[in-house]
C-alpha cells in the first residue's frame, strides 16, 4: 500500500467516526486534500537522536527517537 493510499484509508476511517458527517459531504474532498497535505509536510528530524556505537555505526536510541517524534507534535504508540 502506498503512503497516499494509507493516508486516504486513515482519513476515511476518521471521516466515518465523525458525527453529522453527512452535513459536510460537500467539503469532504477538500478535507481529504488537507489531510493528505498535512501528512506530506510532516517531517521528523532524527539527526540529533543518532549517535555512533563502539564500532562507529550510527544507532538511534528508543528514548531519543521518541523525544524527536514527540517534539514534532506526533503521538507515539507503544
Amino acid at each position: 500500500m502506498q503512503q497516499t493510499d494509507k493516508a486516504v484509508a486513515e482519513f476515511e476511517a476518521w471521516w466515518d467516526r465523525q458525527p453529522h458527517r453527512e452535513q459536510f459531504e460537500d467539503v469532504k474532498d477538500q478535507m481529504r486534500n488537507v489531510w493528505l497535505a498535512s501528512r506530506r509536510e510532516l517531517v521528523i528530524d532524527l539527526a540529533s537522536a543518532y549517535r555512533t556505537d563502539e564500532d562507529g555505526f550510527w544507532v538511534i536510541g528508543r528514548t531519543e527517537a521518541r523525544r524527536s517524534i514527540e517534539a514534532a507534535g506526533v503521538k507515539v504508540k507503544e
